[in-house]
This record gives C-alpha cells, structure tokens and sequence, in this order.
C-alpha cells in the first residue's frame, strides 16, 4: 500500500469524525505515515457522559467513545470501534464494552457509511452514559437489574 493512499484513508476519517464533533488523540497527526503505528493515534468522542470529565487511572476509568485503525488476528490493517463503557467485563451488558472491529473496503479505506451508522447509534448512548454508574457497576457488579 502506497503512503499517499494510507494518509488519504487517514484523512478521509479524520475529516468525517471530526465533522461530528470528535477529537484527535496521539502523538501523530493522520497526515503522517507513522500514525498507524501509533499506539496512541485515534479519535474520541468528547461528549462521552454527557462532556464530564473524569480523573484517568489506567484499567480502571471507563473509557470514551473512541475509534482507531489497528491490525486485525491476521495481522492486517483493520479499522476499531470501543463503545463508551468498563472494559474487561466487571459488570453488566449495559455498561461493559469491547472493541469492535472491521475490515477496510477492497480499495483500502474504511466504509464510512458503515461507520456513520454506527456512530449514529454509538454516540447518543455515550453522551448518556453516566461516569458515576459505570464506575459503581465496574467495582460493585452487575447492576441490580442486570443481576440473576
């Protein structure tokens, strides 16, 4: 795959994220080849729990709406989608979340209409999560709906 096409890709969801409202993450801008082996490159959705801000503390804090292009078990170039929520299932279905993944389009890029539906519906339910649930559900399980 050439540079140019990389950057292209790169900057083809970097425009459309940013259109909704997202923000740039990393150390690397999508202009640059090395953005993709960038551990830290991605974008996140700010409006996660309604905007509120939250101390981080590494495996503990729930993380934001966030998305990135990875590699995949095959070791090819994927594009990642993480729901706002706890990871590492502590808790219930309604607050824990994963990493969603899928695979580029045979020309390389990222289906952005697949990612706009996604978004769509990813979004307002991270603009609803509550930060000071998640954090009782990750610590205290399952939610007392969520508990059997």
């Amino acid at each position: 795959m050439t540079a140019t096409l990389l950057i292209t890709r790169q900057l083809e969801v970097h425009d459309h994220v940013l259109a909704r409202d997202w923000r740039l993450d990393g150390d690397t801008g999508p202009a640059d080849v090395r953005f993709l082996d960038d551990a830290t490159a991605g974008w996140s959705y700010p409006a996660s729990f309604g905007g509120e801000r939250t101390n981080t503390v590494s495996d503990t804090t729930p993380v934001v709406l966030q998305c990135y292009f990875t590699f995949g078990d095959e070791g090819e170039v994927v594009f990642a989608v993480v729901p706002a929520g706890n990871l590492r299932g502590s808790g219930c279905a309604k607050h824990d979340t994963a990493e969603l993944q899928f695979p580029l389009t045979t020309g390389g890029r990222v289906d952005l209409g697949t990612l706009t539906a996604m978004l769509d519906e990813l979004e307002p339910r991270a603009r609803a999560h509550d930060v000071h649930a998640l954090v009782e559900c990750r610590y205290f399980g399952p939610c007392p709906a969520d508990r059997r």
